[in-house]
This record gives C-alpha cells, structure tokens and sequence, in this order.
C-alpha cells in the first residue's frame, strides 16, 4: 500500500539515474585497470629511481677521498657516463628513435627521460673535458673525449639507421672508457684544482644547464599543451638522473666539498633529486590557478629549484 504513494520515475528519470550510476561506477573501474596495467609495466620497465645505480654504489665502495688524482678521474668520468649507459642497457634499451610500427615507441615517458639524459650528459662530458682532462685552458683537448662530446654525443637521439643512435652513443662510451684507462695507466690528464670546483657548480646553475629544465617547468600553464605537460617532467627526470650520480660521486671523493658548503645544504639537494628520480604519477595533472587538482609540472619545479638553491649555497660557500 505504501508503493503507491511513492512517485513514479519516468523513462528520462531512469535513464539519468543509470548514466549518474554508469559514471561513477565505470571510471573508477577504468583508473583501475590501467593502474594495474602500469604496474605491471614498472615490473618490466623501471620508472622510478629511489637508490643510485649498483655501478654507482660499487664506484663509491672502490674509491675514496685518499684515491690518487688518477683514480679519482676516472671514477668522474664513470658516473658522467653512468645514466646514458643503463638506459642503453634498460628493458626496451634506447626507444628515442624506436619507429612508429613499434610499441616501444610510444612510450614517451622514457624517451623524454633519456632526452634529459643525453642532455646532462653532453654538458658534463663537455665541461669535463674543456677544463678537467688538461693542465691549462690553453693546452690540446685530449682526443677521445674530443671526438666522444663533438662527434658522438652530439649526434641526434632519434636516429634509427645509417646510422643509428645507439651505435653512436656506445661508440662514445667506449671513448670515455679508453680514455678512463689510459688515465689509471699514466696515459691521460686529469687535473681538478679548487677553481675548478667553483666552475663546475657554477656551470650546473646556469642557462645552458639546470636552467634550461627548470624553463620548461615554469612556463605558464596557458603555453603548453595538456599532452606536453609529462614529456617536461621526464626529461628533468633524466636530467637529474644524471646529475645525482656524477654529484654522489664528486662530493665523495672532494669531501671538502661538504665541509665548506655544509652538511644540510648537501642533504637537502640530495633528497630533493631523490623526489625528482621517484616521481612518477599515475596520471600528470595540470591544476591551474586555484584548481583543486594537483599541479605536477609545478611540484617538479618546487623540488629542482630547491636542488638549485642548495647548491647555489654550497658553491658560493665554496668561494668565500
């Protein structure tokens, strides 16, 4: 009896009801399965970077602050090539250049975490080898590192044949590494003076280096097209993959480095690339203004800029 009180739903009424349901009971449905789908690929396919390389950890055990001038050279020259080698080396090696037939291809999160990677690793190749790898601005480049940044490193990342990038880039790691021997067996220069400390830090702050990501990541959100918004965050991923190892590196073998810039600033820049080498979100967001979603481009930016400022402190502690 108390039915017949209550008001019939009509056919629109019904439909609304199942599309209001459809809604909320098929996208969580779908986030699902593609959360378990992405998982499933991070078993295949690492995509976040909590902890240095085991060659890196295995660097830092073989060396130290005492190593000869020589040694301590080639450790550098290891952790500068570190990142491009393992992604070389990675589940789906260098997929940049994969072709389009390919499903490797599109799989752009990577490919821009390996732009960033070769990018980092030009710069540094370039400083170590104009400044570190002679005694004096003025006297002869070493020539395996020479042909490795100008020849090598510089050819494009995109290239699948004739030739193909990853024939390019081994055939500059394998330069590095010859040179790497040559310098443990008396044959090669390297020679840091504290200047060159100063340098190289002020080079990694400036425009043609850490400023060049960051750019990326603080262009306004109106400029950049929704689809760009994580090829930006994974290339300062791999930029930062880079820069974590050579710094773990250079900051353990120049301890000096730490006493003079101080502990906490070290710390601090060292946990804020660990951020960067894990962030990875399910989806990338662009939260604008105040949006009450997030905005990742601009955590990724919080995070380098911190790296940036403690560093900037500990290179100018450097000077004083």
């Amino acid at each position: 009896m108390e039915t017949a009180f209550l008001p019939k739903m009509t056919p629109f009424s019904k439909r609304l009801v199942l599309i209001l349901l459809a809604f909320f009971l098929i996208w969580p449905l779908t986030v699902g399965i593609y959360w378990i789908i992405y998982e499933g690929y991070t078993l295949i396919d690492q995509t976040k970077f909590p902890q240095l390389d085991e060659s890196i950890a295995h660097l830092l055990e073989t060396s130290s602050p005492d190593s000869s001038e020589s040694q301590k050279g080639a450790a550098l020259s290891a952790a500068i090539r570190n990142r491009l080698e393992e992604e070389m080396d990675s589940s789906f090696g260098w997929s940049v250049n994969d072709l389009l037939v390919s499903p490797t291809r599109w799989l752009d999160n990577r490919a821009n975490r390996q732009r960033g990677t070769i990018f980092a690793t030009r710069m540094l190749i370039n400083f170590f080898s104009t400044n570190l790898a002679k005694y004096g601005k003025v006297d002869a480049e070493n020539e395996l590192l020479k042909e490795a940044r100008e020849k090598r490193f510089a050819f494009t990342e995109d290239s699948w044949w004739l030739p193909s990038t990853e024939k390019e880039y081994r055939k500059g790691i394998a330069l590095i590494k010859q040179y790497e021997a040559n310098l443990i067996q008396g044959n090669s220069i390297f020679n840091l003076r504290s200047d060159d400390m100063y340098n190289l830090l002020t080079f990694m702050l400036g425009p043609e280096f850490l400023d060049q990501p960051l750019g990326l990541l603080v262009q306004s959100n109106d400029e950049v097209p929704y689809r760009k918004l994580d090829d930006r965050i994974y290339y300062t991923q791999g930029v930062i993959l880079v820069i974590r190892d050579f710094l773990h590196t250079f900051i353990h073998l120049y301890p000096e480095i730490k006493a003079k810039g101080g502990e906490d600033n070290i710390r601090i820049a060292f946990r804020e690339m660990d951020r960067i080498c894990t962030f990875d979100p399910l989806l990338v967001l662009r939260g604008d203004h105040d949006s009450i979603m997030a905005d990742h481009r601009g955590k990724m930016a919080r995070y380098l800029i911190s790296v940036r400022e403690r560093i900037n402190d500990v290179t100018q502690s450097i000077r004083r």
